[in-house]
């Protein structure tokens, strides 16, 4: 009777079943290998990283948030003594002229040397006193006007006057009165500046500017306004 050969896996030969299970191992490698290229693909541009060159730096990022701006208060410009507090409230302005515009002549000594008007508000909460002082910014230490003992509750400082209370003090001219711009020649700067102080200046008629200056160091609060005269 002729033999035949079975089918059945199980009567395999072990040569047999070990050549397949290699066969299995080589394809679930192969698959492994697949998946981590794919894998690198998505996880990157497909661009070659490179080191970066010696002494090179980050670029900068640009900044999308706002930044509050400094005080831009127009009245703000350097000041006799240098008042440490400037308030936007405390305000000091005239109706004769734009600050750091022309100062009209009849205030000057071409015209008839009348001193301006001057309104006063927002003076600030514990104020005794407020001292007014008018400088030449081109002539060191030349004043043109010095007031003190002026009143907290003042509102304004008349055309050619005084507010009630207050006293004038000796200016470079030599006289306790108004003294208007009077350049030799060209252009010049005037400084009008507005102190408030939280206790009496004790400046008197007599007083020097060197008083004056230690008087306004330890102001509160300042507001000032500018102009400008030429011959």
């Amino acid at each position: 009777m002729a033999h035949t050969r079975s089918l059945n896996p199980m009567t395999e030969s072990p040569s047999t079943r070990c050549a397949s299970r290699t066969r299995r191992r080589g394809l679930a490698l192969l698959s492994i290998a697949a998946l981590a290229v794919s894998l690198t693909a998505c996880g990157t541009s497909g661009r070659t990283l490179k080191d970066p060159k010696p002494g090179a730096t980050a670029p900068e990022r640009k900044n999308s948030g706002s930044t509050a701006p400094a005080n831009t208060n127009a009245n703000a410009t350097n000041t006799t003594a240098g008042a440490q507090i400037r308030s936007t409230a405390f305000t000091l302005a005239t109706s004769a002229w734009k600050t750091g515009q022309s100062i009209p002549k009849p205030y000057t000594c071409d015209g008839v040397n009348t001193s301006p008007p001057f309104a006063i508000s927002g003076v600030p909460a514990g104020t005794t006193e407020l001292v007014f002082v008018v400088t030449n910014q081109n002539v060191p230490n030349q004043t043109l006007w010095l007031l003190a003992g002026i009143g907290p509750a003042t509102v304004s400082i008349p055309q050619g006057g005084v507010p009630t209370g207050a006293i004038q003090l000796t200016n470079s001219s030599g006289t306790a009165r108004w003294s208007g711009p009077c350049p030799a020649s060209g252009a010049n700067a005037y400084e009008f500046a507005l102190y408030a102080l939280a206790a009496p200046s004790g400046l008197t008629t007599s007083s020097t500017f060197a008083e004056v200056n230690a008087a306004i160091s330890k102001s509160t609060a300042a507001s000032v306004i500018s102009g400008t005269y030429t011959r």
